[in-house]
């Protein structure tokens, strides 16, 4: 039976795909031989195209104040997507995200599809650019042509990655892309099997020693901010759409929810600025031989900003925090100046130029 008029499109039959691999560069998409991935999102919130625009309305002489012209000057992407943390998408975020990874296979012999990635920040300087590392997305809203998209130059602004409970790690991440889009012809991708990890297995130390505190953390989370410089997009020759997209003042800062002990262990390392270091551990199903899917998040230099104690459910907590001035860069420190960000899955490699 046809409706009357026109047919609705089902938001659930929203579809997307993207790669592992990056752009060669800030203008060339990702070939469609390269994009290959897709995941379960929790929330359907499509791309959103935004503009800026310049008008007459303020000009005089027209006789009135209302504008008779306007002109489109620049042109945006944004896209967000909330997704239940598998290692497989968790690596992509990652990746992307940090922009520096290293890759190995930590037992080539009895699990040869199972590769373990280090990712940390990229360093501009040994890099020779400060331009962050930008992939291409494809987006399908509908049937219509317009609403099946290429969408450029996507580039990770903000990651937060949470555990609560025993549920599925939970991932926000934030995408800004050029403004341009292209209709896609993609054969979108199926739905690959993923294992899932949950914040019921994991494992969480925090101290100067690095005491476990597992089992009274109520909830924590990591957010990686890239700051992007946004308006350096534009430049005389970039014309409607950003040209390239410069990191800014980046940041990698960890949030606990922890149950106060008989002790007053946290709260006295917080007032004795204690220098600590804190590690997450997040493993799920076997991959292959004895090694896991796993996610691990090593801050290695940290000092609180603040051990609010608050109540929930009748206990008292700490409100564990950290500020961006309080995860430390220490060159030479173990496993990395700043924070490291170790996945195991199965995808071989991140951040390849697409051909």
């Amino acid at each position: 039976m046809t409706l009357p008029g026109y047919e609705g499109q089902r938001a659930l039959e929203m579809q997307w795909a993207f790669s592992n691999k990056k752009q060669s560069d800030y203008d060339t998409r990702v070939v469609d031989g390269d994009l290959t991935m897709t995941h379960p999102v929790r929330e359907v919130r499509p791309a959103e195209i935004t503009k800026e625009t310049r008008s007459d309305r303020e000009a005089v002489g027209k006789g009135h104040e209302f504008a008779t012209d306007q002109w489109e000057v620049a042109r945006s992407l944004g896209l967000a997507r909330v997704v239940d943390g598998s290692s497989y998408i968790l690596g992509w975020l990652v990746a992307f995200a940090l922009g520096k990874v290293q890759s190995t296979q930590p037992d080539a012999v009895y699990a040869p599809n199972t590769w373990q990635h280090k990712c940390t920040f990229f360093d501009p300087d040994s890099e020779g650019t400060a331009q962050l590392p930008v992939t291409t997305i494809v987006e399908k809203v509908s049937a219509a042509t317009a609403l099946k998209r290429y969408l450029l130059s996507m580039a990770l602004s903000s990651l937060t990655i949470s555990g609560e409970g025993f549920e599925h790690l939970s991932a926000s991440a934030e995408f800004i892309g050029s403004g341009k889009t292209e209709a896609s012809t993609l054969n979108m991708p199926n739905q690959p099997s993923v294992s899932y990890l949950t914040s019921g297995n994991a494992v969480i130390k925090l101290g100067d020693a690095a005491e476990a505190i597992t089992t009274r953390v109520r909830s924590w989370s990591v957010t990686i901010g890239n700051d992007p410089k946004e308006a350096r997009g534009y430049f005389p020759s970039s014309g409607l759409y950003r040209g390239r997209l410069e990191v800014g003042v980046r940041s990698a800062v960890p949030a606990l929810v922890v149950d106060l002990a008989a002790d007053s262990d946290l709260l006295d390392d917080f007032l004795s600025n204690q220098e600590l270091a804190l590690e997450i551990l997040c493993e799920g199903d076997i991959s292959e031989g004895a090694v896991k899917h796993s996610i691990k998040f090593e801050f290695p230099n940290l000092l609180y900003s603040a051990m609010p104690i608050d109540e929930a459910d009748g206990v008292y907590t700490y409100g564990v925090t950290f500020s961006e001035e309080g995860v430390l860069y220490k060159s030479g420190a173990s496993p990395a100046p700043l924070v490291q960000i170790t996945v195991v899955n199965k995808t071989a490699s991140y951040l390849l130029a697409s051909s």
